[in-house]
Order: C-alpha cells, then sequence, then structure tokens
C-alpha cells in the first residue's frame, strides 16, 4: 500500500464504458471530477507521486458499484489532462466488462468489483473523512482520506464511516481535486518532502 491513499466516491460515475469521451460532464456522470481528482492526487509538475494511491468507487449505472485502482508506484501512461485520464478509466471499464476478481487493465491500473466498505476494510488506518462539518485538527500523518463528489455522501456511506475520523479543511466548499492538492501540499511540508 502507498504511503497516502485517497478513495473518492464517483455517485453518479457510469460502471461500464456507455459514455463518450466528449462527454465526461454529463453522460459519464460526471467522470470528469474523478478524472481531475487522479491527476491531481498522482501528477506533479515533472512527474508521479509514487507514495500515492487513488481508489475511485464508481456507483452509477448500469452495474454494480466498482472501484478503480491506480498505483502510483506502477502506473504507466498517466497524463495531466482530464480526457486522457477519462480515457484511461474508460479503457479499463471496457477491459473488464465480463470480470469476476480485480483485474489490472493497464500498468499501475486495476479494477475491484468491490464497493466503500470492501476497500475501506485493507487501507491503511487511520481512514479520514473529509467533510465540511468535520474536525479541523488533522492528526500527523493519515494514510487515507475519503472524499466525495460533487454530491453528498449517502447514509449507508456514512455509516460504513462512522468508526473512521470525520476532518474538514474548513468550512467553505472546495473542490474534491482542490482538497487532495491541499492536503498533499500540508503533509508535503510537514514531513519536509517538499521541493
Amino acid at each position: 500500500m502507498a504511503e497516502r491513499n485517497f478513495i473518492i466516491i464517483g455517485h453518479r460515475a457510469h460502471t461500464a464504458a456507455d459514455w463518450k469521451l466528449n462527454d465526461i460532464c454529463g453522460g459519464a456522470g460526471r467522470m470528469d471530477i474523478l478524472a481531475r481528482c487522479v491527476t491531481s492526487a498522482l501528477c506533479e509538475s515533472h512527474g508521479i507521486r509514487k507514495d500515492t494511491d487513488v481508489w475511485l468507487v464508481l456507483k452509477g449505472p448500469p452495474n454494480n458499484p466498482l472501484s478503480i485502482h491506480f498505483s502510483g508506484k506502477n502506473i504507466k501512461y498517466l497524463n495531466p489532462d482530464e480526457r486522457s485520464t477519462a480515457a484511461l478509466i474508460r479503457n479499463a471499464l471496457i477491459k473488464s466488462k465480463k470480470i469476476e476478481e480485480s483485474f489490472e487493465t493497464s500498468p499501475g491500473i486495476t479494477v475491484h468489483l468491490k464497493d466503500l466498505p470492501e476497500i475501506l476494510d485493507f487501507l491503511p488506518q487511520p481512514i479520514v473523512l473529509l467533510s465540511e462539518d468535520g474536525e479541523t485538527k488533522f492528526p500527523p500523518l493519515p494514510s487515507t482520506f475519503v472524499l466525495g463528489d460533487d454530491t453528498d455522501l449517502s447514509k449507508d456511506e456514512i455509516s460504513s464511516l462512522r468508526k473512521h475520523l470525520n476532518l474538514s479543511l474548513g468550512k467553505k466548499s472546495l473542490l474534491t481535486s482542490s482538497c487532495i492538492i491541499l492536503l498533499h501540499s500540508n503533509y508535503d511540508f510537514s514531513s519536509g518532502t517538499q521541493s
């Protein structure tokens, strides 16, 4: 597992490649948000963050929820633009159409037939739900952050996260991708890894 893990829940993100790359904001169920989060979490100015993994939990139609894992240590072909990142997501959905277990669709990208609770079971602790109504005092180095897309978490999602920390970056609503950048910046400075 990576030192830093980001789980992003895509409530409307399609679980099949039934969308076009020209319509990632609408027909794909706001896949643009998820693509932006992947690049915010993994892309540096001239490289990839090897210490970070991203888990996209796709909960939209037409199939059961599934997760796409992006491994910073192993990923290839990731560019810092939404369209090419959405193409990697779409390619993962195409290649995993009939899988029954985890499947690596390209280097560093694996599709899992798992929803949020199953992912939480094997990611490093502490796990932090980032929300506007959380506490503002962060522990020294949380390992895993859970963030939503542009919609609130469901009661079931909140219930599965109840035993974990609920923290906030402040009372202002921020884009999920911006939260990831702020978290990286904060922990880069506190761990002395900033450039």
